[in-house]
């Protein structure tokens, strides 16, 4: 593909112009009043920067609004000319490739299933974000400003984080295969902080300075927020409950990761393959199929979706014992599902404190709505 709008570093500007951009970046159109106000700047200043702006393309004029006192005021909004940046996803199930505006703004969006659940980053998911990528900047093109930022929203951990932390799982592969200009920065993120980080943003757990998203799905994940900042921990494992060993018991050693595996979809499947009754008719292909058909009213269904939704509720337990976060939320292809509301709230409220337990609001869409708003947040960083 042609060589696009490459990215650029902090902008000469004073700092009344760098507050202005950011304002408008994470509060939307505003005017010169209203921006001098919040901001504390005074007219003359405003004056004098929004000119400045508009010639380097950052910022536009929108239109007029009318105040009180019949005056009209200019609405001003961020300019194609401040840029995109991009967020990538690999899931288990799906990658996906989108590109917004600095102002949250979708610009262009692509996904394509991928047909295998496998827990690592394979080969073939690799190719697919890398074609995905290719095809939304193509649609960009030379319209929105100059690309300055990627994350990659990816079952490991973060690259951002210590040495040695991506797994060898074919993330690393991606990081410098994609078809970026070379000093755009493109970093890794583990993909349930970037699901967390969406919730946090846009989502339920929008003011809530201490909360956890718990992912439960084919894998299981845990993203912590802690006075609004992501968590990270010493080795950007911080969440990692997937490596829980388990079981404990007197009879049974424990096995490494062993919590995933019995609480990632596939396990729920295998343990409902084994009880399912055969007056109940055929077992459920998979796990939307089960939840489905409980949905319905299919007695051995809810049974199991129930037993399954008490274990994550004990699971729940151990994150607030740890944490006490202020909210629980919910995602992940068998989390997000609402059917697994009550037991969860029924065993955490049995065995822990009143905390508030829901489901999150955005869905699938989570993970990489958390990619592009952590490089919003980095492209903003380094240009203010």
């Amino acid at each position: 593909m042609s060589r696009l709008p490459a990215a650029v570093g902090r902008l000469d500007l004073p700092d009344s112009a760098r507050a202005v951009l950011r304002r408008l970046a994470t509060h939307g159109p505003a005017t010169r009043p209203q921006l001098g106000a919040v901001l504390g700047l005074s007219r003359p200043t405003m004056s004098t920067v929004m000119p400045e702006l508009m010639k380097l393309d950052m910022v536009a004029s929108t239109g007029s609004t009318r105040g009180s006192t019949g005056r009209s005021a200019v609405v001003y909004s961020l300019a194609p000319g401040a840029g995109h940046v991009l967020g990538v996803e690999l899931g288990a199930t799906r990658v996906r490739a989108v590109a917004h505006a600095l102002d949250g703004e979708q610009l262009a969006a692509s996904e394509e299933r991928v047909s295998t659940r496998r827990r690592n980053v394979t080969e073939v998911a690799v190719a697919t974000a890398i074609e995905l990528c290719e095809k939304v900047r193509a649609e960009i093109g030379a319209h929105h400003g100059p690309l300055r930022d990627v994350v990659v929203a990816a079952p490991t951990r973060p690259s951002t984080v210590g040495e040695g932390g991506l797994q060898p799982d074919g993330v690393e592969q991606l990081a410098g295969a994609l078809p970026v200009p070379a000093d755009v920065p493109v970093v890794i993120e583990n993909n349930v902080n970037c699901a967390a980080i969406a919730e946090h943003r846009l989502g339920v757990a929008q003011n809530q300075p201490t909360f956890v998203y718990l992912q439960v799905g084919v894998k299981i994940g845990l993203g912590i927020v802690l006075d609004g900042k992501l968590m990270h921990g010493a080795h950007g494992a911080s969440g990692e409950v997937s490596m829980m060993s388990f079981p404990w018991s007197p009879t049974e050693p424990p096995a490494r990761a062993g919590l995933e595996d019995y609480l990632g979809s596939e396990a729920l499947m295998a343990r409902c393959a084994l009880a399912w009754p055969d007056s109940a008719g055929p077992v459920p292909k998979d796990a939307e199929a089960l939840f489905d058909a409980a949905a319905r009213g299919h007695s051995a269904a809810r049974r199991m979706v129930d037993q399954h939704a008490a274990d994550i509720g004990r699971l729940a337990v151990g994150v607030m014992s740890v944490l006490d976060p202020g909210l629980v939320v919910l995602g992940g292809g068998v989390g997000q599902n609402r059917l697994v509301l009550p037991e969860v709230r029924r065993v955490t409220s049995e065995l822990a404190w009143d905390t508030e337990i829901t489901v999150g609001a955005l869905g699938e869409h989570a993970t990489v709505l958390g990619a592009v708003h952590i490089a919003i947040t980095r492209a903003l960083d380094r240009l203010t």
